[in-house]
């Protein structure tokens, strides 16, 4: 029998842990909200039950950002993806983000769901994933872990994409410190061109800056590691709340948003800041790619706190 009263999400799955709230949808197992003591961690636009915004808390696998033209090569075998960006060309984003995924665990203050990815338009690769989220004394948590249940080796990348609420004013008055020391260029198709130093640049934050009148939607890479592994970036908003981005070391990359595509009523509103395992279109550059032999899985793992 067929749901009745379904959100265009579907369920929206939420676990607590003290102050902390934190909302999963069974599409896309998307992030739609997390706050700490009734302050927005990440922006849910126009709410949890509303369809998504820019890519708002998706899942981006089996590969993050763009696939130039959608086309790229396996093996010396040539693929066709869907363009999922028609307005520049692109497969965008993997093909996560709009599946149905099947509720596996979920508790007081923890929720696991699942997917099977099987063939699609250019890209013939079966896929498991799961994703997990979890609160805690160190606040948000989550893992997304892909185990290639094909007969053949599966290239294979992932991001998250969560939007860093701004809750009082624009991203202008925002000061992001996100260390790399370098950026990656891009073409007015947002196409990757090449990679570039931070240092001296329009795109430096590693000291942490101001991000002004910045329009960015670029990656970053290079990223130094704290003691612990880990690689971080923190987004202070003019109410004086820190947001810490955080992610092992399977982030190598970060792609930076400063909302300037998005409708009138969001723009500049609240900065996505992505962890990324892999470079822009790297099922064609290879950059950071990672490949998977049959059974073999891979775990990203990431999360924020509000200081």
């Amino acid at each position: 029998m067929a749901p009745r009263s379904l959100a265009p999400p579907g369920r929206a799955l939420e676990i607590a842990y003290e102050d902390q709230r934190c909302v999963v949808t069974e599409s896309g197992a998307t992030l739609r909200g997390y706050d700490v003591a009734g302050r927005r961690v990440v922006e849910p636009f126009d709410g949890p039950e509303a369809p998504v915004t820019g890519c708002q808390g998706e899942i981006l696998a089996p590969w993050p950002n763009r696939v130039v033209d959608g086309r790229w090569s396996w093996r010396g075998r040539p693929y066709q993806l869907s363009l999922t960006e028609p307005e520049r060309g692109h497969a965008l984003h993997g093909l996560l983000r709009t599946l149905t995924w099947r509720v596996t665990g979920h508790g007081t203050d923890r929720v696991e769901l699942e997917v099977l990815l099987l063939a699609h338009p250019g890209w013939p690769f079966p896929l498991h994933v799961s994703a997990s989220y979890s609160l805690g004394p160190d606040g948000l948590t989550s893992t997304v872990t892909a185990t290639n249940v094909g007969r053949h080796r599966c290239p294979y990348g992932v991001a998250v994409h969560p939007y860093l609420a701004v809750p009082a004013g624009t991203v202008d008055h925002a000061v992001l410190e996100m260390p790399a020391a370098t950026w990656l260029a891009t073409d007015e198709r947002l196409a990757p061109t090449d990679r570039r130093p931070t240092a001296g640049s329009r795109y430096d934050f590693s000291d942490g800056a101001p991000i002004g009148d910045r329009q960015v939607d670029n990656a970053f890479t290079d990223l130094p590691a704290a003691a612990d592994g880990k690689v971080r970036a923190r987004l202070t908003t003019p109410d004086g709340a820190t947001t810490t981005v955080w992610g092992d070391a399977t982030v190598r990359w970060w792609q930076l948003f400063t909302g300037d595509a998005l409708s009138p009523h969001w723009r500049r509103r609240a900065v996505a800041v992505e962890p990324m395992t892999c470079a822009p279109n790297a099922l064609n550059s290879g950059e950071d790619l990672v490949v998977l032999e049959p059974a073999e899985a891979h775990t990203m793992t990431w999360g924020l706190t509000l200081s």
